[in-house]
């Protein structure tokens, strides 16, 4: 992967040496698994070519049964200063029906190990699992709060087509999965309980203790920003400095077919489609609206080669979700409070043209609200 780095941060056509990195993020299936020197010599490589910030934010995906505290201890020598473990339940039973191979007690153990070596630790939960009450969820939570970190990510379970879990669903193997009510109940009190333990709900499924401990890494997605995405089945988005065109990059899945187009071309890519800019701008709006920091019109302007953001939505929809305190349409103003939901490096941008952003009451209904706020593509 350090030979395909160095391909993209040499290409001229990207420019990438000239742009400053906010995040680096090792994902994608276990890479806590690596050794720590892997993750040390492409931290060198990004450094001697583009400079790692002071504050740079480099968060590794982690499994609980894959973090030795030695090893974790070796990862923060390499340069990782943030964990996320993927947790998903602290039920043995259900780690069981999500095909996980995790115990309570080694994931109480990873995460109190991660506790004790890094300054910034995330875990991820799912909620609305087969056989889970209301009760059950708002006990786990209760109990997930007490022994958090600063940062919680928290997800509604989606059981995917020809998945295990769905097999196991079409045979009538598993309790059952609670219904669509259910399921925002359990997100209400989520939100609720989150809040009362001295959390920020900051988007849709993340929750940080403060602005410091916010994923900077996940707003470069939901920003619109360029990342690149290096390694097996990796995806970027990157733009051309010469024609200004934006453009999605596709890892090759395969990893020996990966390795042999590096070696080959001294990159694994095996596709690049272009983004439109309305394309972009519906993106921008999907992802900006899932988090309290909402869409800047100046950012807004900026990525769409120069369009307004009200001339993609419905202004009549705008209006009443206005009025009913779900969504904020601000032109210059700026909450006194955004400083606790929106990174610092990023609030400049509503000092230009205000926003649109959803209130705390919008963001827990924003799946309702962005199909009707969008305009459609014919109009």
């Amino acid at each position: 992967m350090t030979r395909e780095l160095e391909y993209f941060l040499n290409h001229s056509k990207y420019q990438l040496k000239h742009k400053k990195v906010h995040s680096v993020y090792f994902g994608g299936g276990t890479p806590s698994l690596a050794q720590p020197s892997a993750i040390e010599s492409l931290l060198r490589t990004l450094d001697k070519h583009v400079g790692l910030t002071e504050n740079i934010e480099v968060t590794l995906e982690a499994n609980p049964t894959s973090v030795e505290q030695e090893k974790l201890k070796q990862f923060k020598q390499a340069g990782v200063n943030r964990l996320s473990l993927g947790i998903q339940t602290f039920s043995n039973r259900d780690l069981k029906l999500l095909g996980r191979d995790h115990s309570t007690n080694e994931a109480l153990k990873a995460l109190s190990s991660a506790k004790d070596i890094f300054e910034k630790v995330s875990f991820d939960l799912i909620y609305a699992r087969p056989g889970q009450t209301i009760e059950d969820w708002r006990k786990e939570l209760k109990n997930a709060m007490s022994i958090a970190g600063d940062h919680l990510s928290m997800y509604q379970l989606t059981v995917e087509r020809s998945s295990p879990l769905h097999k196991q669903y079409l045979k009538g193997l598993l309790p059952i999965i609670p219904d669509g009510d259910i399921a925002a109940e359990m997100y209400e009190e989520t939100v609720r309980i989150s809040q009362e333990s001295g959390y920020t709900h900051y988007e849709v499924s993340s929750y940080a203790k403060n602005q410091k401990a916010m994923s900077r890494h996940n707003f470069s997605y939901w920003q619109g920003m360029d990342y690149l995405g290096i390694g097996p089945g990796a995806h970027g988005r990157l733009t051309d400095a010469v024609s200004n065109e934006r453009v999605r990059t596709f890892g090759e899945f395969h990893p020996d077919k990966y390795m042999s187009l590096c070696e080959k071309e001294g990159e694994g890519i095996r596709k690049i489609m272009p983004i439109s800019f309305h394309d972009m701008a519906e993106e921008l709006i999907m992802f900006g609206l899932r988090t309290r920091m909402g869409i800047p019109r100046s950012r807004f302007k900026e990525l769409t080669d120069g369009q307004s953001l009200d001339k993609f939505l419905d202004k009549e929809q705008l209006n009443m979700f206005v009025e009913n305190g779900f969504l904020v349409d601000e032109q210059g103003a700026v909450d006194d409070k955004i400083e606790t939901y929106v990174p610092r490096e990023l609030l400049s941008q509503w000092t230009h043209g205000g926003g649109i952003r959803p209130t705390k009451k919008g963001l827990q209904r924003i799946d309702y609200i962005l199909p009707r706020l969008l305009k459609e593509a014919s109009e």
